[in-house]
């Protein structure tokens, strides 16, 4: 009963410390792709998510977390999108928002970071990715030209009088 007892708080530290590694942890980019997260947040939703060949060509994703000091967060997001070899085509920063379009290859990401004022905890991210593939992907298929069907029309019957 003695070495129960005695297992049983290591075993809580030895969960406990691996649940806080875990966690700690966040991914630096979207899906193992060259998309880079936004740092310091946390993922919260995903949709219209395309792949092709381990790249994300369509998607929007969500995030949330605090953020104290936009300019710093706006620098680190922009930072880890220049180490994964993204070209900054424009940026606009305001007091709550910070907004910038990135370029690779036939893809665009858009960033919006938004503070949020009332409650710095709760502000929010998003990330749009839209590109030629993806656009071409959700077209429907081009049809051939229509092709005429002649009608035949039967000539009325004569009438008699």
């Amino acid at each position: 009963m003695r070495r129960t007892t005695a297992t049983i708080p290591l075993l809580a530290i030895a969960v406990a410390a691996v649940w806080l590694t875990g966690c700690a942890a966040e991914p630096d980019t979207v899906l193992q792709s060259d998309l880079p997260q936004v740092p310091g947040m946390v993922p919260r939703d995903t949709t219209g998510l395309r792949q092709s060949e381990g790249r994300v060509t369509a998607g929007q994703f969500s995030y949330k977390g605090p953020i104290t000091n936009l300019n710093a967060r706006a620098e680190e997001t922009m930072s880890r999108f220049d180490q994964a070899g993204w070209k900054l085509a424009s940026q606009t920063l305001s007091a709550a928002t910070a907004s910038f379009t990135y370029r690779k290859d036939n893809r665009t990401v858009s960033v919006e970071i938004i503070q949020n004022g009332l409650q710095p905890k709760m502000s929010t991210a998003v990330l749009t990715v839209t590109s030629e593939v993806a656009v071409k992907a959700a077209e429907p298929a081009a049809t051939a030209e229509p092709v005429v069907v002649p009608v035949v029309v039967p000539a009325p019957a004569p009438v008699s009088g």
